[in-house]
């Protein structure tokens, strides 16, 4: 039987894989546009709120507990808050709602009340 060179390569990477067990971590950057977070204080309740999310924090063969993601930058001026995160764990979304869920809009979700916010409406 005459194997070609590229199948070659894909039958090793494959056994190679399958060897090694699945996949367990996909670490990824994603720049999120965020309105609303003005203050440090802001930030930290965005933070607190990332932490909080399903699946945030994962178990190695250790029972080490790993944070998931991590916020790397925040742009005040452009709203811009650029977080590292595991994919296999978290998704986009999830940390757009997670956002909005903390008082902050985000593209894809509008801002949620915030807890303990006080009203600045004159009907009362």
């Amino acid at each position: 039987m005459k194997v070609s060179f590229s199948r070659l390569a894909a039958i090793c990477a494959f056994t190679a894989a399958a060897a090694s067990g699945c996949r367990v971590r996909d670490v990824r950057n994603a720049t999120i546009a965020t309105t609303g977070i003005e203050t440090d204080a802001d930030l930290a309740a965005v933070t607190a709120a990332l932490k909080e999310l399903p699946d945030s924090r994962l178990t190695n063969r250790r029972q080490d507990k790993r944070t998931c993601f991590e916020v790397v930058a925040f742009d005040k001026a452009s709203g811009a808050l650029t977080v590292r995160y595991d994919s296999m764990k978290i998704g986009t979304k999830n940390i757009e709602e997670a956002i909005a869920n903390a008082g902050f809009g985000t593209p894809t979700f509008p801002a949620k009340p915030r807890k303990g916010a006080q009203s600045h409406g004159r009907g009362e």
